[in-house]
């Protein structure tokens, strides 16, 4: 801990840094006090690696959702060639070549979210962790991604995927999981996180959500009939299988199906698509859980001539 003295008409600031003692003289006692902070914390920033910083960051990553995509990205943020460089050493330039090696081999959305880590890794050191005086991500630009897909399935595909899941060990309850989404909305995590505590007679409870607003999730009669089939399998768990697992059997069916193209989360788009035919925007926006309604209004575009022959 540093310590001062008065000194004649000003004030000398004595540190220890790394068993490394310095001083010096200053005409006031707040310039002394400025000095010796600086030193102590340049002292602390040169015994910290990004390495550390990323250990140090891991356990907040488990605590998030979606913590094994997290986990992933921080393993692949220690392969960066400045991992093991002091923080304070760290430039946005590092940082920048990087990203454009890195978009050499993955998407822009890949990079994007790397970035978006590493960009919590530095802030954390700041704000937190006193690491680190200022975040180098400050003036690192992102890679543009694509807007948002929306991509709805036609019934030829439907028929095609639900076929080759069939055929499949465990691809009859991958077909249940993707028709209940195509009659719902809900996404894959939020149907794998159904238990039976929380289904009713014509409607479940969402507990656990992206947004993390609880909804209740109205049961269109075809989709009752699918929770009906899953009655007295388990008995706590509607669904059976991990994310991982429906993911994959749902790829593969796909693309023995002849159609690489479509993703599970595409039954959703399509399930608000139909939706959208039968509510109106506000009951649309809370049977999915969408707060900003403008982000729906697109499933409601009507052509001109459309609503001509409506006013007759």
């Amino acid at each position: 801990m540093a310590h001062f003295e008065k000194r004649g008409a000003g004030w000398r600031a004595h540190v220890c840094v790394d068993r490394t003692r310095k001083t010096k003289t200053f005409p006031t006692k707040r310039e002394a006090k400025a000095w010796a902070d600086e030193q102590e914390q340049d002292g602390i920033l040169a015994r910290h690696t990004l390495r550390d910083a990323i250990k140090k960051y891991r356990p907040i990553a488990e605590a998030h959702k979606g913590s094994q995509a997290e986990l992933s990205r921080l393993a692949q943020l220690e392969k960066m060639e400045c991992v093991d460089r002091p923080l304070d050493q760290i430039t946005p330039k590092m940082i920048g070549a990087y990203r454009d090696t890195r978009g050499e081999a993955v998407a822009p959305v890949s990079v994007r979210r790397e970035l978006i880590i590493l960009s919590a890794i530095f802030h954390t050191a700041v704000d937190e962790w006193h690491w680190l005086h200022k975040s180098p991500m400050e003036s690192v630009k992102r890679p543009e991604t694509s807007k948002a897909r929306r991509r709805g399935i036609a019934q030829v595909e439907i028929d095609a995927i639900t076929k080759e899941l069939d055929k499949a060990r465990q691809g009859p309850q991958v077909g249940q999981m993707f028709r209940f989404s195509l009659e719902t909305g809900m996404r894959l995590g939020e149907i794998i996180g159904l238990r039976w505590a929380d289904v009713g007679e014509k409607a479940v409870t969402l507990r656990d959500t992206k947004n993390g607003d609880a909804r209740k999730v109205p049961l269109s009669t075809a989709a009752r009939e699918i929770i009906k089939a899953r009655e007295n399998l388990d008995p706590n768990e509607v669904f059976t299988l991990s994310a991982h697992v429906a993911s994959k059997c749902f790829q593969r069916a796909r693309d023995a199906a002849g159609h690489p193209d479509v993703h599970f989360h595409d039954a959703r788009s399509e399930a608000i698509t139909r939706l959208s035919k039968k509510l109106d925007v506000l009951q649309l926006a809370r049977m999915i859980g969408h707060r900003d309604i403008k982000s729906l209004l697109h499933y409601y575009a009507e052509s001109a001539e459309s609503m001509a022959d409506r006013l007759g």
